[in-house]
């Protein structure tokens, strides 16, 4: 007899959500079958899966590292009012 696993099983082996599996079924790319309203995915069917699947890769723009401070102690940021520690008390105990 065949093994199954569950959308939760399968995503524990593969180390993704669940949501994940649920789209790779409905996308096409991984085989799944109904029993009694329960979605099942055959073991051997999980691993011709991650034997074929190549995952997409997020292409990150490099952006040039700028050597001087972008930033200084008139910034609007450090003129906000609040509870806590500010820049003006940190001025006045230095």
């Amino acid at each position: 007899m065949e093994e199954f696993y569950t959308v939760n099983q399968a995503a524990i082996v593969l180390k993704v959500h669940s949501l994940t599996i649920r789209r790779y079924i409905k996308e096409g790319k991984l085989k799944a079958y109904r029993a009694a309203g329960n979605i099942r995915i055959a073991v051997p069917d999980l691993k011709a899966f991650t034997q074929s699947f190549v995952p997409k890769t997020k292409s990150i723009k490099e952006t040039p590292i700028s050597t001087e401070a972008n930033f200084s102690l008139n910034d609007p940021i450090f003129r906000l009012r609040g509870r806590g520690l500010g820049i003006s008390r940190l001025q006045q105990k230095g």
